[in-house]
Parts: structure tokens; C-alpha cells; sequence
């Protein structure tokens, strides 16, 4: 290897002579430390970093073309720090010098040239090598619906898994040639919109984490495969093992219900009343306030090993939503209500119910009550973490975590030069400008040792004895240390690296850059709520899993319809002329909702109004959507059953966070 210096006078020759490009190439060849040695040397740094900028701008320009983003950030080693800000690296090695302010340097140079086309890269001859028996990927085993659902601890309520559903080629037909993939290509798969797969799902699959990234358990599992690849099966089975916990309907118990004797606009449905608890696993366990329920405790069946983290019992007050339904026959109760009172109010409602097929006899299961505690405690969409600007936020540490691993070596190796302060400062700069509250950075002594090549002990600017009997506030730092020279090193190391800031200070002016400690969920700020699996536009949509779980329950149950309306909550407080009030109405207005989109699923949205009638304005118990059980739709949910999710889409995640 030549050195520094024939190093530096190849490149001030090419230079001179106008082959800027030559030289670039030469220096991009050089190892890591050479090239920062080069990029702080006045005048040929200067003329690299003018042609550089050039050319970084033509390779990132290529690169996001291509959707290579990563690749857009940078293409030498040290680019990572193009994540932070989209300059290239070795200006900020220069001290953060501007290019414009280096003007006089630069006028001595060749004008830097346009930055050339690319050429084919020449690909080397392939290397003979023995053939690697690949593992044998075994048959895919298709399962009927009805054994793909959540165990939601009720037998009656299989509600579906429409992402199991897709693998097993029940509705858009999975492609058959794709059997083993790699985890970010089934995520591709998955996420696709014209799959219809609801993110939701996934995250409580554990497929996709709250940023809807790969979720850590998905990806362990993958690595335990040779070619870190998962076939179909392998997938599925592990969305199977995470459907356990993952849904849980209780019913109340009967001694136990909430507010059970409050005043009804139904005294049928009073006298019937019943009550379940949802939980929803990432969805409740942040909650603070007790409110309903909250003396309700139930042995959680899952947890039948002691030493196992499932709690071994489930609070009502952790549920995520609970409902109250009860039975009436509208019809007959309409008649009665007509032999008193005959208006022509009562004879409309009459009039639309008998269109719809509803006869005196008919049993309706009414769903009078939705009550979401956790939804009134995280309230709006401010109140939650917005994934995409998280997501952000730890890639750009990632990024800077990966720089400190580049820069370090040089900053131990060369700790006498000028531009490292500025060096580091910049680097910092950017990183102490995240919105991250109380962001941490940490220090281990194996990562000391590997950038300075020695032991971590060497680069202390205290021996073992000095450490011993340093004083503080009068007594002994370290006196609850024991008296060996390693325990001593460490736990002055230890507070070294625990000193505020990036960066930490050793012995012969070493300065050495941190790494970030990637902020946890809850720690992107204070009193946030991670999205959970139900959230919707702005915040959670607490209906969905009631209205589904009622809808399969009703079906099941042998009722000849469902009925869902607002009056009862009116009954109980909500005022339509305050904003409280309107929220709680809101949400049985999307309660209603709800009925179409299930009809839709099950690909009769086209018989809307064969299937269902809303009548309003009556203010009577009878305002509300009625859904009726017709031989067509009961077929539906026997063969297809009810998903436990909303479809999905291709504006599902942009809808989604278009409020935060």
C-alpha cells in the first residue's frame, strides 16, 4: 500500500492535469481512514468535494429512479450520514467547512467536470463452486375458512383472519408459484393494497410492528431458517401461534354487568340484556383511569403455566371495549306501540320494516351499548405516536449509529486533528435536532476496544488506583465497587459513558462519538399512545370488533336479524347539541356503518337494500340500521364466516395517518 503522502501527490498530479475524474476514482478505491486523511488535506479535498458533489447527486438521482433509497443516501462507506442530512460525508470531515466558503481553494482547481454516464460494471466470470443441496420446501396443506379463525376464547365467535384467509387462497387468489420467500418480500406480498390485507391485522400478528415495519418476532422466526427465507407454511403457522391472546371476547357475568338498571328507551331489550368485554392485545395495556368493569376479574385460560408471562388473570378495567345487546321483536312491539298510538310516524316505520322482510315472529338482537374506555382516554389522533415520523426518526439514529462505527476508528487513531471537533459537533448538530425527548446515548468497552484496537483500560485518563480513591461530595465514588482492577475500569467507564451529550472525552484528547439509544414507543413523547390494531383516520375505531362479533353471534345464535341505533345512548347523556355528545353519536353512526362493510366482505354489497333498511328522525327506540339474516346471507357467513378486521386497501395507511 503506498503512502499517505505518494498517496496525496498521485492525486494532486491528476488534478493539475484536469483529471478530476481520475482522481475521485483513485480516492474512492483508498481504505476508510485514507480517505478521511485525504478529505481533511487543503486544496485536493477541496477539489474531490467539488466533484463529488456532483457526482453524489447523479448516483442518488440513479438511485431513487431505481426506488433504491437506501443506496440514494450515499454510495461510499462512510454515507450513512447522508440519512442525516443529503450532503456528502467529507464535507462535514473538513470541519463543516461549505463548499462556497472554500471558494479561494477552489478557484485554483480545475473546474470540476459533469459527472459522467455509468458504465456496464464488468462482471467477473463465475466462480465453479459445489452445489448446495437446498432444504426441501414441504406442500402447502389449504385449510377451509372456518379453521383459520381467532380463538376468542368463545366457541360461537370464530371471527376470520382475512390475512390466514389470503394464504389459503379464499379470496384473491394467491399467486401459486410463491412458496418461499424472504420476510421483506412477504411483507411486500402482504402489504400490497390491491391485496386488501388490513395493516391492522398484521401488527397484531406480529408481522408488522406499530411503524409497519418488520415486527422483531417475524424476523427472529426467520432466522432461525438455513437460507433466511419462510416458506408459506412457515408462515402461516406462525401467524396461527400469533393468533393466540390475540383476541378475546368475555362474557360478563350476570351479577357483575354495568349500570345494568339505568333507564332503557327498550324495556324488552333491558329484560335481556348481556353484556361482553373485549381485549385486544397492543390496545389497553397503557391505560390509567378506571372506570367500567373495573371489578371484574376473570382467570385468563391461556395462562395455564405459572412461570409464564401471561397474566394469569384479565382486569375489566384493561378491556379495549365493551357492549351491551339484548332481543326484541320490533315488529310486534311496533303493533303494540300502533294499537295505542296509530300516527303516521308509526305507520312509515312499519311500512319500511315490512319492505325488508320482517315479520311479527322475527327475533332482532339489538346492540345498544358500545362502550370504549380506552378509546375516551387516548381520545384524538394528537394523542398518538405517528408511525410514519417515528419510523423516521429511528432510521436516521440507526444511520447515525452506523457513522459512529466509520468515524470512531479514525477519531482514536488521529485525535490531534483540527477538523474533529467541528467533525463531531456537526455530526451531533443534526442528531440533538430530533424530536426525541431525553434522547440517551450509550458506550460499551468491546466498542472501545475495537475502534482503538486496545483494551478498553488503556484509553482511561485514570489508573486503577486514582479510580479507587476518587472523591466526590466528600466520601469515595466508588467505595460500593469491589477492589479489582477490572470492576473499578468498568465502572469508571460506565460513567464516562453516561456523561450528557454524544460524545465522550479520554485519555491523549481521544474524543469518541456515542451511539442513540433507539427510543422506545412510549418514549417519543410523554402520555402517547402507539397505534393499535383497530385504529382508523384519527384514532381508534372501537365499533369494528363489537358490531362483527355481534353480527356472527346473532347469525349463530338462529335470530333473524341486527339491529344497531343511537337512542339508547341518548337516553343515557349524549346531548347531539354538545361536542361530547356528538362524538358518542358519531361513533354509533360508524357502528352502522359498519353492517355495509360486512356485506361488502362477503360480496353482497350489491343488495344493500335487500339486506338492510335505516330509519331516522323518528326518535324512538326503532332509529337505526336493521340488518336481516336472508337465506343469501347466512350461506355467506356459513361458507366465507365474518372477518375479525375491516378490508383493507390502497389508501388504507394514507387515510390512516392523514390526521396525525
Amino acid at each position: 500500500m503506498a503512502a499517505r503522502k505518494e498517496i496525496l501527490s498521485d492525486l494532486s498530479s491528476k488534478i493539475a492535469d484536469g483529471n478530476i475524474r481520475d482522481a475521485y476514482r483513485t480516492f474512492e478505491e483508498l481504505p476508510v481512514v485514507d480517505q478521511i486523511a485525504v478529505s481533511i488535506a487543503p486544496g485536493v479535498g477541496d477539489a474531490l468535494a467539488a466533484y463529488e458533489i456532483g457526482e453524489f447527486g447523479s448516483r442518488a438521482k440513479t438511485n431513487i429512479e431505481d426506488k433504491d433509497y437506501l443506496g440514494a443516501a450515499g454510495n461510499t462507506g462512510l454515507a450513512a450520514l447522508s440519512g442525516i442530512s443529503l450532503i456528502p460525508l467529507f464535507r462535514f470531515l473538513r470541519g463543516a467547512r461549505g463548499v462556497t466558503k472554500s471558494a479561494p481553494k477552489l478557484a485554483e482547481a480545475p473546474s470540476p467536470e459533469k459527472p459522467p454516464t455509468r458504465e456496464p460494471a464488468q462482471l467477473a466470470p463465475p466462480k465453479i463452486t459445489e452445489e448446495v443441496e437446498l432444504p426441501e420446501v414441504l406442500p402447502f396443506n389449504t385449510k377451509p375458512a372456518k379453521d383459520l379463525a381467532y380463538k376468542t376464547t368463545q366457541d360461537y365467535l370464530p371471527l376470520q383472519s382475512k390475512a390466514r384467509k389470503f394464504l389459503h387462497g379464499h379470496y384473491k387468489k394467491i399467486d401459486p408459484e410463491i412458496n418461499e420467500l424472504s420476510p421483506q418480500d412477504w411483507i411486500k406480498t402482504l402489504t400490497n393494497p390491491n391485496n386488501e390485507i388490513p395493516l391492522g391485522e398484521l401488527r397484531i400478528l406480529n408481522v408488522l410492528d406499530e411503524l409497519n415495519e418488520i415486527h422483531p418476532k417475524f424476523a427472529k422466526e426467520v432466522a432461525k431458517k438455513e437460507n433466511n427465507k419462510i416458506s408459506k407454511q412457515g408462515l402461516d403457522s406462525f401467524m396461527q401461534d400469533q393468533q393466540m391472546d390475540a383476541l378475546q371476547v368475555r362474557n360478563v357475568p350476570a351479577g357483575q354487568l354495568q349500570d345494568p338498571d339505568i333507564s332503557f328507551v327498550n324495556d324488552a331489550v333491558k329484560r335481556s340484556q348481556r353484556q361482553k368485554a373485549y381485549f385486544v392485545r397492543g390496545a389497553g395495556e397503557q391505560r390509567t383511569r378506571k372506570m367500567h368493569l373495573s371489578n371484574l376479574e376473570m382467570v385468563n385460560p391461556n395462562a395455564d403455566d405459572v412461570l409464564d408471562n401471561t397474566a394469569q388473570t384479565i382486569s375489566g378495567n384493561k378491556a379495549y371495549v365493551m357492549d351491551g345487546i339484548g332481543t326484541n321483536k320490533p315488529v310486534e312491539r311496533l303493533n303494540n306501540a300502533i294499537g295505542v298510538d296509530d300516527s303516521r310516524q308509526f305507520q312509515e316505520i312499519g311500512e319500511a320494516l315490512q319492505e325488508l322482510g320482517v315479520s311479527e315472529n322475527d327475533t332482532f338482537v339489538d346492540i345498544f351499548r358500545v362502550q370504549s374506555d380506552f378509546a375516551k382516554e387516548v381520545g384524538r389522533s394528537d394523542n398518538f405516536i405517528n408511525p410514519k415520523t417515528q419510523a423516521a426518526i429511528t432510521k436516521k439514529l440507526l444511520q447515525y449509529n452506523k457513522l459512529t462505527e466509520e468515524l470512531n476508528p479514525f477519531l482514536a487513531t488521529n485525535p490531534s486533528k483540527s477538523g474533529n471537533a467541528n467533525l463531531i459537533a456537526r455530526v451531533l448538530e443534526d442528531v440533538y435536532e430530533l424530536p426525541v425527548p431525553g434522547l440517551q446515548f450509550k458506550l460499551n468497552p468491546e466498542d472501545m476496544q475495537k475502534y482503538t484496537g486496545r483494551p478498553f483500560t488503556e484509553s482511561l485518563d485514570k489508573t486503577t488506583e486514582d479510580i479507587f480513591y476518587t472523591m466526590k461530595d466528600g466520601k469515595q465514588t466508588y467505595i460500593d465497587v469491589p477492589n479489582n482492577p477490572e470492576a473499578l475500569s468498568k465502572a469508571y467507564f460506565e460513567d464516562i459513558s453516561k456523561s450528557p451529550g454524544g460524545f465522550a472525552d479520554f485519555k491523549n484528547g481521544v474524543t469518541i462519538l456515542k451511539k442513540a439509544v433507539i427510543p422506545k414507543v412510549n418514549d417519543f413523547g410523554s402520555g402517547k399512545y402507539k397505534i393499535d390494531p383497530y385504529f382508523g383516520t384519527s384514532t381508534t375505531n372501537e365499533m369494528v370488533l363489537p358490531v362483527r362479533a355481534n353480527v356472527l353471534e346473532a347469525y349463530k345464535s338462529g335470530a333473524d336479524g341486527v339491529h344497531i341505533g343511537n337512542r339508547q345512548a341518548i337516553k343515557e347523556g349524549a346531548n347531539p347539541d354538545t361536542k361530547e355528545g356528538r362524538r358518542v353519536l358519531e361513533k354509533y353512526d360508524r357502528g352502522e356503518k359498519e353492517i355495509q362493510k360486512i356485506l361488502n366482505e362477503l360480496g353482497l354489497g350489491n343488495k344493500k337494500k335487500e339486506l338492510t333498511t335505516r330509519i331516522t328522525g323518528t326518535n324512538t327506540e326503532y332509529d337505526g340500521t336493521y340488518l336481516k339474516f336472508t337465506d343469501d346471507l347466512k350461506k355467506a357467513i356459513e361458507e366465507q364466516g365474518i372477518n375479525a378486521f375491516k378490508d383493507g386497501g390502497p389508501v388504507e395507511i394514507d387515510r390512516m395517518l392523514a390526521d396525525l
